[in-house]
């Protein structure tokens, strides 16, 4: 009798062990709850005041009309591209708490999503004149760093030289200044058009040294990376972009 009492003292012990075990994982998990909790709450209020800002950043660049924003971009496009067809459309669709804008591009009677249907060139330039536009229009610092933006850019058909036109047009009539980096020689056209040019130097066991080149070695040798620079008002632009067809962006920023 004494056996069976001492047996059953025994598993209650153990089962008591093995509660009081689950309890403390219990108030653990609670604790890691209340702190998903709280850090759910604190990205809430973060997403609150994204969307808040989202919504002034819609409201200040289409002060204008949305318009102003398809001309401006759609004018960049048949630049860089030489086509008149080409186009940028803001569709706009109003929901129960706010409206929300899609992008779309055409080319005559096609219009879609612009990777999807005219790939990564348009896109890129689509991107790059949408930040011209956030500067303008917040009056923000006329800075902008490219890190090969304009690689899907074609290489062929004078496409990169009217890329440059573009660029040098923004630094010149518009006081921007641009810092881009290539590691593509194809990318000639817009090294030609840099102020300055600087070149990153590897060589073994030591640390990579930026120097400043001359833009035509730029554009003939090889390099690890090349940084170029393009600031407004310098008059000693070279040949590729006094062949250029004339810019047709300018007039609309």
């Amino acid at each position: 009798m004494d056996q069976t009492l001492v047996n059953r003292i025994t598993r209650f012990r153990a089962g008591n062990e093995r509660l009081a075990q689950q309890v403390e994982y219990e108030k653990q998990t609670v604790v890691r709850l209340e702190a998903k909790i709280a850090q759910l709450e604190a990205d809430k209020t973060l997403l609150v005041k994204a969307i808040g800002l989202i919504d002034r950043c819609i409201q200040v660049i289409s002060a204008n009309g949305i318009s102003k924003i398809e001309s401006i971009v759609t004018g960049g496009l048949r630049l860089v591209f030489n086509d008149p067809q080409l186009g940028l459309i803001v569709e706009k669709k109003e929901g129960k708490r706010c409206n929300t804008f899609e992008l779309l591009m055409r080319k005559g009677d096609v219009i879609g999503v612009p990777m999807d249907t005219f790939g990564g060139g348009p896109c890129n330039v689509v991107g790059f004149l949408l930040r011209i536009i956030l500067i303008k229009r917040f009056k923000l610092a006329k800075f902008i760093a490219l890190d090969e933006q304009f690689m899907g850019v074609g290489k062929d058909g004078g496409d990169l030289n009217r890329t440059a036109t573009m660029l040098r047009q923004l630094c010149d009539e518009h006081g921007f200044t641009i810092l881009a980096t290539t590691h593509e020689r194809a990318e000639a056209g817009l090294i030609s058009a840099a102020n300055n040019v600087y070149r990153v130097f590897n060589e073994d066991g030591k640390t990579p040294v930026l120097k400043k080149v001359n833009a035509l070695e730029a554009q003939t040798e090889n390099s690890d990376g090349d940084r170029f620079q393009l600031q407004g008002n310098d008059s000693s632009l070279p040949p590729p972009l006094a062949k250029a067809e004339p810019a047709s962006l300018s007039s609309q920023l």
